[in-house]
């Protein structure tokens, strides 16, 4: 890649200042960009509290090493004394910090330079500082991923991805606008940056969540509509309501299967990654009578995609309800359906993964309805194993299902439609989805249908979505 991209804010005009007071040694413009724009990302980076407004972010100096600034650049030096020269009528272009024995100098670009916070993306093209910079910024890839998966990663080539930059930011500008939230306006934007750079990440977590997060689990939601693959727009299979489904398979099976375990038929290889876990579940198991009729009906809920309509109405009637939905969606609820099982969803999942001193009312209602399987929920995230820490301990249930989705999704599906297809189907994973191109995504969805159907004897709920 002869370029790089970077994000500075549409306010800064360095063209202006060496128009005016024109630099007295040979000026590289890219530099100066690329310096800027690092300032920007760690001070996205520095803002670590819940607070999302601009200002939260854009007060923060940033210490930069002299050292590994003059390798980066041999004359940094010089462009960082003249973006800081205080010119008349024209100000720094960056604060530093009072120089301090044995600390790096530490800047930020000041606030009027920042505008109203809108970003634009241009490149730098200087070949030996765009050699250096990618040779600085080689992206993570777990070893898990290496070793497992990594068929997974050959799909990621940056000449096959196709990205309208310009129109995914003015999607993401005019959602600011709207929501206020610069905080994920910013980070959305870096991560379009990223995306454009081919920078692809590869993170798998064995012993937590279990998911692989790469660069298409983080791309922004509001932007996959300018991202085609092979010259092809996007589609993805998702399995509706997943974290149910697999909270109903486990439950099934454990009710209907007294030989039920959670090893595979390949010798040392578990669908669950934690050996805690997996003694945590037959723990709960032996310990928690499940009721076969309850399961049942749970089940059925599940795979209609019903589960989470089925309580839309017991939510919308407890207490609170007004200013518990304007508090999380920030606005009235106006009868919008739609939006009542967004909410309805919401406060399931967050009831099933939360400590079992929270969401009381919303325990309530789901005890009403499913008093033995909120018995083993809550025996799962309260039962004690020597080595956890009690702080976690309500976290395995979470564990427990992302890692059963992630099973069959990277080490099933997404495996055998690779081998089958003969790589000539690119798919990447999105949690409980498979993405696929346009033109594949019929044939994916038969996939995916089939593959459920022969390993567990039926099918969840799936919905094609195009990325429109």
């Amino acid at each position: 890649m002869d370029e790089y991209y970077i994000a500075i804010p549409t306010s800064l005009n360095l063209e202006q200042r060496l128009s005016k007071f024109p630099p007295n040694f040979a000026f590289n413009k890219d530099y100066c960009s690329y310096f800027i724009a690092e300032l920007i990302r760690e001070s996205f980076k520095k803002n670590t509290n819940e607070n999302t407004d601009i200002n939260a972010i854009i007060n923060h100096f940033i210490p930069r090493s002299s050292v590994l600034m003059q390798k980066l650049y041999r004359g940094s030096k010089r462009h960082l004394d003249y973006l800081y020269e205080n010119f008349p009528g024209e100000g720094p272009m960056l604060h530093r910090t009072n120089y301090k024995v044995g600390q790096s100098y530490s800047y930020r670009l000041p606030k009027y330079y920042w505008g109203d916070g809108q970003m634009k993306i241009i490149t730098i093209s200087e070949n030996t500082l765009v050699k250096k910079i990618q040779k600085n910024t080689k992206a993570t890839i777990h070893n898990p991923v290496r070793k497992k998966i990594d068929f997974l990663r050959g799909y990621f080539n940056s000449k096959l991805f196709e990205l309208d930059h310009q129109s995914a930011l003015i999607d993401l500008y005019a959602d600011y606008k709207s929501t206020g939230n610069y905080k994920k306006y910013l980070s959305n934007v870096l991560k379009v940056v990223d995306f454009k750079n081919g920078y692809f990440p590869f993170y798998h977590r064995l012993n937590t969540d279990g998911r692989l997060h790469t660069a298409i689990t983080t791309f922004p939601k509001i932007c996959r509509k300018h991202l085609k693959y092979d010259n092809e727009g996007l589609a993805e299979v998702d399995i509706s309501a997943s974290i149910p489904f697999f909270l109903s398979y486990l439950l099934d099976l454990t009710v209907n299967s007294a030989s039920f375990s959670l090893s595979t038929t390949k010798p040392g290889q578990y669908k669950i990654n934690n050996p805690d876990i997996r003694t945590l579940y037959m723990l709960v198991k032996s310990s928690v009578f499940l009721s076969t009729k309850e399961v049942a009906v749970f089940k059925e809920l599940v795979i209609n995609d019903k589960i989470y309509d089925h309580f839309m109405l017991r939510f919308l009637n407890t207490p609170g309800f007004e200013t518990d939905y304007e508090n999380r969606n920030g606005k009235p609820f106006d009868g919008d359906t739609v939006d009542l099982k967004r909410y309805s969803k919401g406060k399931l999942l967050s009831m099933l993964f939360a400590k079992n001193s929270q969401y009381q009312q919303e325990q309530a209602i789901f005890s009403e309805e499913f008093p033995t399987i909120h018995k083993f929920v809550k025996a799962f995230k309260s039962m004690k194993i020597k080595g956890v820490k009690t702080t976690h301990v309500h976290k395995r249930l979470s564990y427990l299902l992302f890692q059963l989705e992630s099973y069959f999704m990277l080490k099933i599906i997404a495996r055998e439609i690779n081998i089958k297809h003969k790589r000539k189907i690119p798919i990447f994973t999105l949690h409980d989805c498979i993405v696929a191109r346009e033109s594949d995504i019929e044939k994916v969805h038969q996939e995916v249908h089939a593959i459920f159907t022969r390993e567990i004897g039926y099918a969840p709920n799936l919905k094609v979505s195009y990325w429109i």
